[in-house]
């Protein structure tokens, strides 16, 4: 039965404000202290560019905090998201072996809807259909310090890949990392993680510098084996009471098994990846409420891969090698206008060129540039509502000027208690692939030159407009907070490959209600509770079975008086399949994972050993059948002093 009746979502939604306001009085019953309420609030910088507590935020948060990364005993930034309510992540082999993530569907094996952030750099490739790679981050996760994911469009404060949501990884201040830090991880199929750090202070000056290793063998009968190096420096320095100046430098080398065995147009290899940025933020405080900065970054990105394919007879030799590189620079102006309105407003410049032999069919680069100008307001209408209203105005060298409004109203009839309503229009803005892709294959053994791929150009942006209406219950007396989203998303003009081009062909509408739940009855208790109800509907089948149409995720963890520290995450994943090519339908999916943790000291050194299970109970098929993610076993030892 198609869903025509977006009121019974709105129903939904209300039984659950309805539960909230009885748990609100529940709590109100006894006397709350001023301490309950002027206590520290959690607070966001990625929905608007302005530091806002969740409860002023134009729209739904997730945050990932330092404690949570610790106790979830994920390995991958990538498994920290399967926290977050309406996220699938995967893990795709085949011309590549790489993490997909994915919000609400939509996306195939290059997951491109979903603008992905570290202090302020975007990192996702222009290469190939213009995915993230998440294995070449340049990171480790004990320098993360939070992840704030903005569930919902978000192309108004970050432009056209936020176009279903963005990602914000944000790494500690190097003034927090002081001393030297080393841990090592070693498990079954053939996992080996290292990590060392070290953070000092010269004079005004903070820094660390982080280098690490990560490697497996992959999954069972794959060959997708990789190893992962990388090296990361920041530092942070006041230059006077007004200026502050952050530098980063980061650079990576990979290697990853791809291909199948006995593929003639897939076969074995081992392509290599190398690569590096370095990026300067400056800012002034030009007053109490007034700030001005300049964001500028440079990256590259270079990858050697050759081999050999095969069709019948046909012999050809195909170069992949190729060299991505986008130079940035953004300025930004925060200020208020007054006791009731502040404003964020600036401007950003990026170029971006690509050259790859194989996407087309020549080695010169092949080029993007964009400029924005964006803005965000915030306006205290009464002291119940809150307005915010923002634009993203872009020039794309493929596709013109686009325009993506958002505006979002927060209702707070009591603390703790916002309801917040908006509207948002997104765009996402075709790839260099999909725009001017170019692949031939020219045979070596016969005078032959098979086409693969001809992108004719002319495409339009994917569009998507999202109706909202979410809630938020805060109830610092009981340590519960509350987050659920009812949403509507009309995506059109979808970006698809038919007859060897890529054409807008589908639309798609998105229903659902989604919520979570975070409960610490006290500080050595975490509990954790989301959900996702959603249906697709959409003329191309791949489309409307590309999302589960009920996914849940538990999370509890507990620290006991000795120091031992337990968790535990349980997903449920309802059966789906992902977009694109025909990779066939995924069974409903359950995943357990363990985590024992004890931390003790030395002298003045700190050490902590963890034993992490993944899978616990159940093997399950990742991305498309017969990629089985079995159990993995993996002990920690870490040691700061």
């Amino acid at each position: 039965m198609r869903f025509q009746r977006p009121h019974v979502w709105i129903l939904a939604t209300a039984s659950c404000l309805l539960s909230c306001t009885s748990v609100w009085n529940a709590a109100a019953a006894r006397e709350l202290s001023e301490h309950d309420f002027l206590g520290e609030l959690p607070v966001v910088l990625s929905a608007s560019r302005l530091v806002q507590p969740l409860a002023d935020a134009p729209g739904a948060v997730t945050i990932i905090d330092r404690d949570l990364i610790k106790a979830s005993g994920a390995r991958e930034i990538t498994d920290l998201l399967r926290l977050v309510p309406g996220f699938q992540v995967s893990t795709y082999h085949g011309s590549s072996s790489r993490p997909v993530v994915a919000y609400h569907g939509l996306a195939d094996e290059y997951s491109r809807q979903m603008q992905v952030l570290v202090d302020g750099r975007s990192a996702y490739s222009p290469y190939s259909l213009g995915s993230v790679d998440w294995n070449t981050l340049r990171l480790s996760l004990d320098d993360i310090e939070r992840i704030e994911v903005v569930r919902g469009s978000n192309s108004a404060t970050y432009g056209a890949n936020a176009f279903l949501g963005v990602i914000n990884i944000v790494t500690r201040h190097p003034g927090q990392s002081q001393g030297a830090y080393a841990s090592t991880t070693h498990g079954n199929r053939g996992i080996e993680d290292h990590v060392l750090r070290f953070g000092g202070k010269l004079g005004d000056a903070h820094y660390r510098i982080s280098a690490g290793r990560r490697s497996d063998n992959g999954f069972a009968n794959s060959h997708d084996s990789r190893q992962i190096d990388y090296v990361a420096f920041r530092g942070d320095m006041r230059l006077s009471h007004s200026d502050e100046i952050q530098l980063q430098f980061g650079a990576s080398h990979s290697a990853q098994g791809v291909g199948f065995a006995g593929s003639q147009g897939n076969p074995l290899r081992t392509p290599r990846e190398g690569g590096h940025y370095v990026q300067a933020v400056w800012k002034r405080a030009l007053g109490p409420d007034e700030e001005l900065s300049i964001n500028a970054y440079h990256m590259r990105d270079d990858g050697q891969e050759k081999l050999f394919v095969r069709g019948g007879p046909l012999i050809a030799f195909v170069d992949a090698d190729r060299q991505t590189k986008r130079s940035h620079l953004e300025i930004q102006h925060i200020f208020r206008i007054n006791q009731a309105a502040r404003m964020v407003w600036g401007l950003e410049d990026r170029h971006e060129t690509v050259a790859s032999r194989w996407m087309f069919d020549s080695y010169d680069p092949k080029a993007i540039s964009l400029r924005r100008l964006f803005g965000n307001l915030e306006w205290r209408l009464a002291p119940q509502w809150l307005l915010n209203a923002g634009a993203m105005l872009e020039r794309h060298s493929f596709t013109g000027t686009d325009l993506a409004p958002r505006v979002m109203l927060n209702f707070q009839p009591v603390p703790g208690q916002t309801f917040r309503i908006g509207m948002t229009t997104a765009n996402r803005t075709p790839s260099l692939y999909e725009e001017k892709g170019n692949v031939k294959y020219y045979a070596i053994n016969f005078p032959v030159v098979v086409t693969g791929l001809q992108a004719r150009g002319g495409l339009k942006p994917e569009s998507i407009r999202t109706r909202e209406l979410s809630y938020l219950g805060e109830f610092p007396s009981i340590g519960l907070s509350i987050d659920a989203r009812a949403f509507h998303e009309h995506v059109s003009r979808i970006i698809d490959e038919k007859s060897n081009n890529y054409l807008n062909r589908w639309d798609a509408l998105n229903r659902g209600l989604e919520y979570q739940v975070r409960w610490a009855p006290s500080p050595e208790t975490l509990i954790l509770f989301n959900q996702t109800r959603m249906r697709i509907d959409s003329e191309d089948g791949r489309v409307a079975d590309s999302a589960p149409r009920r996914s849940t995720t538990l999370f509890a963890s507990h620290r006991f008086p000795f120091g031992l520290q337990t968790s535990l995450v349980h997903h449920w994943i309802g059966g789906f399949r992902w977009a694109g090519g025909n990779y066939g339908a995924l069974p409903m999916q359950r995943r357990l994972d363990f985590r024992l943790a004890y931390p003790f000291r030395s002298g003045p050194a700190r050490y902590e050993v963890a034993w992490v299970s993944q899978a616990v109970r159940h093997s399950y098929t990742e991305f498309t059948p017969g990629y089985v993610f079995e159990r993995r076993n993996f002990v920690t030892l870490s040691l700061e002093f």
